[in-house]
């Protein structure tokens, strides 16, 4: 394929600034206009992979094309003298670098908005989380909630804003090293001593069905007294919200 002219450096700096784009756009307009069509066919494989868009659906290649501009428009918005055909292949890459060039680099910036737009939903979805989180704990006067990947490491953990820094941080530590080291079977139920106070860390799957979300574990600690119909409650509702923002992120 094209793309493989690109060294393996060069696709890590472009992934790497992608979210950024003056830096993104600083690399793009040292590249030559062969290296621009390497670079599209490059990010257009990097997006495909990704496989979904930032709403969660499936990402096509039709789907990001139908956001540039078609090759007629750019053709005519240019007033080109040249047969229209020559804008759609390599043609002008050596007689008119410059316009083949901008024409590239418009089509790369529609791929690395993808990227942006993704990046901007999945930082709305974790602020979202984590209010639904801190509002539900808050409420009733539980000590921390969590969520953590398939590998049982936290994504997002949040504690209840009446505990200081340094008890803050040993219940967010406790629960995250009981869901790594105890969480086998669904669900889960660890209990934890921090200071005095006797905690229990309750754990459990959170599988969306129509797999547009990588399942997850949602884990609260709360008092050992606990009562459970009040936070089989409050569990629903956090998992409720996981399901309904979604979690997009690895």
């Amino acid at each position: 394929m094209p793309q493989d002219n690109l060294s393996r450096e060069f696709k890590v700096d472009l992934i790497k600034n992608v979210y950024n784009k003056e830096a993104f756009d600083e690399i793009i307009n040292k590249a030559s206009t062969y290296e621009l069509s390497d670079i599209q066919e490059f990010l257009w494989d990097a997006a495909l992979y990704v496989g979904r868009d930032e709403q969660g659906n499936k990402l096509t290649r039709d789907s990001i094309i139908k956001r540039m501009m078609s090759t007629t428009d750019y053709w005519r918005s240019q007033l080109c003298g040249e047969p229209l055909d020559t804008c759609r292949g390599r043609s002008c890459f050596v007689s008119h670098p410059v316009c083949a060039g901008n024409k590239l680099k418009g089509q790369i910036e529609v791929i690395r908005q993808f990227f942006d737009r993704r990046k901007q939903r999945a930082d709305q979805d974790a602020d979202g989380l984590l209010m639904l989180m801190m509002y539900h704990i808050n409420s009733h006067n539980y000590a921390a909630a969590g969520i953590y990947n398939a590998d049982r490491k936290p994504k997002i953990t949040v504690g209840s804003r009446t505990l200081d820094g340094d008890s803050l941080r040993n219940v967010i530590q406790a629960m995250n090293v009981a869901v790594a080291q105890n969480y086998e079977s669904d669900p889960m139920c660890r209990p934890i001593i921090i200071g005095q106070g006797r905690l229990n860390v309750h754990a459990r799957k959170v599988v969306d069905k129509n797999a547009k979300t990588e399942p997850c574990i949602l884990a609260l600690t709360v008092p050992e007294n606990a009562e459970d119909e009040n936070l089989e409650k409050v569990i629903k509702k956090i998992e409720n919200g996981i399901l309904r923002i979604g979690v997009y992120h690895n």
